[in-house]
């Protein structure tokens, strides 16, 4: 049971030492706070990702025109600008590799149809990835920028962006969906329908040694690394209800919730430092990033 208030929940001691059984929690037990909430406008959000070591984040926000705009926040005064001011079409899902030089992400055109861009270098322009009819989407970037990973009508892709060729990663059939490039570039986590349900499995960036991860009811999707390389956070849906969830890579464990709210909680990212998850939390209707502190530290 958690302990709630003001629509906020604290963990429980089962939660706690699920944390400390993959690794979270390794001297004394600490009890992580509520998390913080770092917008408060409510519009929809997706796809929160920090940058410059934590310092910014980048998300995409509802707007009114374009509809969707990318904004950027400095964690440390919590103001929000434009991250492309001069971008008129609805842009999203921007990703950046560890030292921000190459990025990639989602252009609405003409008659709503989805470009995924990509960029090698900061002042650059930027270019499509051809993918002759079929729409690209969910991209991850390698940490070195040198690789692009997409689904491309429900199968995983890999785009070397100096040459501009296409590769595929995962083929199968169902959907396979979401792919998340891991913190030393060697791996790829992804969500597939393969089995019926969505589920998480991991590949090497070559397309071998495939693995499952969970074999739930329901759906587990959009995964996202631990710095360490060692866990992942997914969004898992059970009964409609959309929560965050935590489990180690080794497939050993079961996954746990980290949130508990009958409302949705979604689009989870962690920290460079790995103590802190960022998330969209839907409460009462509205959409916010909120930030949550794991265990100690800065």
């Amino acid at each position: 049971m958690r302990t709630c208030g003001q629509g906020e929940c604290l963990p429980s001691a089962g939660w706690l030492l699920a944390c400390a059984s993959v690794g979270w929690l390794v001297a004394a037990p600490v009890m992580a706070e509520p998390p913080v909430p770092l917008t408060r406008d409510g519009r929809n959000k997706r796809d929160p990702v920090y940058i410059d070591g934590g310092r910014r984040i980048v998300y995409t926000v509802q707007s009114d025109d374009p509809r969707l705009v990318l904004m950027s926040m400095d964690m440390k005064t919590r103001i929000s600008e434009r991250f492309a001011p001069k971008a008129t079409l609805p842009e999203l899902k921007a990703v950046f590799s560890r030292d921000r030089k190459a990025s990639a992400w989602l252009r609405m055109t003409g008659n709503d149809q989805l470009a995924l861009l990509v960029r090698s270098k900061q002042g650059e322009k930027e270019r499509a990835i051809k993918t002759a009819k079929s729409v690209a989407w969910s991209p991850s970037i390698t940490p070195d920028g040198r690789h692009v990973v997409f689904n491309l009508a429900g199968q995983l892709v890999v785009h070397e962006i100096a040459t501009g060729k296409n590769r595929d990663l995962v083929k199968s059939g169902g959907r396979n969906d979401w792919p998340a490039v891991s913190p030393d570039g060697r791996r790829v986590a992804f969500g597939s329908s393969r089995s019926g349900d969505v589920e998480l499995y991991v590949v090497d960036f070559d397309g071998e040694n495939l693995r499952r991860l969970t074999s739930r009811k329901g759906l587990d999707m959009r995964p996202a690394w631990a710095p360490d390389g060692k866990r992942l956070a997914f969004t898992s849906v059970r009964a409609g209800n959309y929560e965050i969830s935590v489990m180690a890579v080794t497939g050993q464990e079961d996954p746990f919730n980290v949130s508990d709210h009958p409302e949705r909680d979604d689009f989870v990212t962690w920290h460079p430092r790995g103590q802190r998850l960022l998330w969209v939390a839907e409460r009462g209707g509205r959409h916010n990033l909120v930030e949550w502190k794991l265990s100690a530290g800065p």
